[in-house]
């Protein structure tokens, strides 16, 4: 097991940033740390990577634990802080190796080859021979990537590490990502669905401190999608009215005067009411297609509903 958690709290004087959260991560594995800000996401990492102690329950990082343990775990992980913290006044070249020493001060003899093979592999090539502070936001989460994965760590623990990238930016990490995950077990925070959609094999969402749902993305949706959506097209204009009063139907969005999704709980039952209507009508059903919920629908779900 690459990390496990169990009953994990911190508490700062009144207010309780993680209460009692417990789930287990194993080798191999991309899973994603989904939270509205103020969540206790931050709160999580910190405490794994040994930055602060928790106020009670456990955690283990390839079986060292985070209190008993910390050297042993900082050897395993590596990690990428939310606000990412570089020597701006250092070349790119420069700081890996300054950071390589701190982690292995005898290796300086292998420091050479160990550092362009991670330059090689967070595509820095062209950019290591610059000063840190003149570097892109995308770039500057490259060295921090770099940096993270210097000693070769068996967990990467990355903190929001798209946070302000331009879309361009955000694909190139997230493929980054995709791609360490093929060697490296990786927990990475973020309140932006779509990035667990595109990268995660499994996602937690955690609200006020507390995990709230634990799954594959997929079957999140479709665990928690207790209604049936529908998306249909008429050949002639409609009222939304005339829509909400045919039977079976929960609830009717527009989208255009003849385009519609409806919400019903039975999906055989819901089409075949809407086939009844057209034909009813004398106005023919061009499209009718099945649609879930997304992602983002079920976090305003889940984080929209209060912890008691």
């Amino acid at each position: 097991m690459a990390v496990l958690v169990n009953q994990l709290s911190k508490k700062y004087a009144e207010q309780q940033a993680v209460d009692g959260i417990s789930f287990k991560v194993e080798k191999g594995e991309i899973l994603g740390f989904l939270g509205p800000n103020g969540a206790g996401k931050s709160t999580t990492m910190k405490m794994l990577t040994c930055f602060i102690p928790p106020s009670r329950g456990s955690a283990t990082i390839c079986g060292y634990d985070i209190v008993r343990d910390p050297l042993e775990v900082k050897r395993k992980i590596g990690y990428l802080p939310e606000n990412n913290p570089l020597y701006y006044d250092m070349y790119v070249r420069e700081f890996l190796e300054f950071s390589l020493l701190m982690h292995h001060p005898n290796t300086k003899s292998k420091s050479g080859a160990q550092i362009k093979s991670i330059i090689d592999q967070v595509g820095l090539n062209d950019e290591q021979n610059k000063k840190i502070g003149q570097l892109s936001r995308g770039y500057k989460q490259r060295v921090g990537l770099a940096q993270a994965l210097l000693h070769d760590p068996e967990v990467l623990i990355l903190d929001e590490p798209t946070s302000g990238l331009d879309p361009n930016q955000l694909a190139d990490i997230r493929h980054l990502i995709k791609e360490l995950g093929k060697e490296k077990t990786i927990l990475f925070s973020t309140h932006i669905m779509q990035e667990v959609q595109a990268v995660c094999d499994r996602v937690i969402i955690i609200n006020k401190g507390r995990i709230v749902a634990d799954d594959k993305p997929e079957q999140l949706q479709s665990r928690l999608s207790n209604k049936v959506a529908v998306e249909i097209e008429f050949e002639q204009t409609i009222n939304l009215e005339e829509i909400q009063n045919i039977q079976h139907v929960l609830s009717a969005e527009k989208l255009s005067s003849k385009e519609f999704i409806v919400q019903g709980e039975d999906s055989i039952a819901l089409r075949k009411a809407l086939f009844a209507y057209a034909s009813k009508k004398n106005n023919a059903l061009l499209t009718i297609k099945q649609t879930s919920k997304s992602l983002e629908d079920i976090f305003q779900q889940l984080t929209n509903t209060t912890v008691s």
